[in-house]
């Protein structure tokens, strides 16, 4: 018997979901809630998913906003968002230079920290406006600025 199509959709996403889990909570216990509410969202709308979206975006725009109406409702904790979004490389070198740009990103405000998660997950400015509510040039000029701020940043 084939399994439900929800089921398939969240199997096939299940990374991304477990991306915007992590980025939101440091702790196991906080991100298994969260991921448990992001499930009962994307179940939720599944109803009104429109298969001429890209699935991923529809995924993603609901994880996150689920996230953030989730970390508001729960508390005031953090301001800023870890970014343990990416899969660190094996060469020790690479590792601590991930590390540190993942430090860098912390410092910004948690807007940005969305807009760079979501750059360097490789969606494209027309997704990452379409997440965040803003146009394509807005996303364009933000992550220019978040660059340059990680820049001067990192040379501080």
């Amino acid at each position: 018997m084939d399994e439900h199509p929800f089921i398939e959709l969240i199997e096939k996403h299940d990374a991304a979901i477990n991306r915007v889990c992590r980025s939101f909570c440091q702790d196991a216990e906080d991100r298994r809630d969260l991921r448990q509410e992001i499930l009962m969202h994307l179940w939720i709308g599944w109803k009104d998913y429109r298969p001429d979206h890209k699935t991923i975006t529809w995924v993603y725009c609901v994880a996150m906003n689920t996230a953030i109406s989730w970390r508001r409702h729960r508390q005031r904790q953090v301001e800023a968002l870890p970014l343990d979004g990416f899969t660190l490389p094996e060469d020790t070198a690479l590792r601590e230079q991930s590390a540190h740009l993942k430090t860098l990103i912390s410092m910004l405000p948690a807007g940005d920290q969305r807009i760079i998660n979501l750059y360097l997950d490789g969606f494209s400015t027309d997704e990452i406006g379409r997440l965040m509510d803003i146009s394509q040039t807005n996303v364009t000029t933000r992550i220019s600025r978040i660059k340059e701020r990680l820049r001067k940043i990192n040379n501080i």
